[in-house]
């Protein structure tokens, strides 16, 4: 699980669960919580940038030590001016120029929980 990412359009950032992901990481303040969709809390330990692949950088991306998935916030995308669509067996991340920037398939996912695992394709 460690490895994979799931977009959120629940979460108002990016995050991630394991500090491998991180090359370097910026301090933030003691007092820096994320708060779950269960009401639960996990401690912010550090802010950077991850690169996932040569095509995809995420910034500002939260790291909160053992955090089940690593998560894309949706919001996060909309707030950079990205365009997410959701449409039969598919979510589309544009830029925009409304280029691809990378695309979910949905037709893969299964079962009645709905978690979408992103091929990374541009910076982010």
């Amino acid at each position: 699980m460690e490895d994979m990412w799931i977009m959120d359009s629940g979460c108002s950032r990016h995050m991630i669960g394991h500090r491998k992901w991180f090359s370097s990481l910026n301090p933030v303040g003691t007092k820096e919580y994320i708060t779950f969709g269960d009401n639960g809390q996990g401690k912010v330990l550090g802010v950077s940038s991850v690169s996932l692949s040569a095509k995809l950088f995420l910034r500002e991306v939260a790291f909160v030590r053992n955090l089940g998935f690593n998560l894309v916030s949706i919001s996060q995308l909309l707030d950079k001016g990205f365009e997410v669509r959701f449409k039969k067996g598919a979510c589309c991340v544009l830029d925009a120029e409304e280029t691809l920037v990378f695309r979910v398939d949905l037709t893969s996912v299964s079962g009645p929980a709905r978690h979408l695992v992103a091929s990374p394709s541009a910076d982010i």
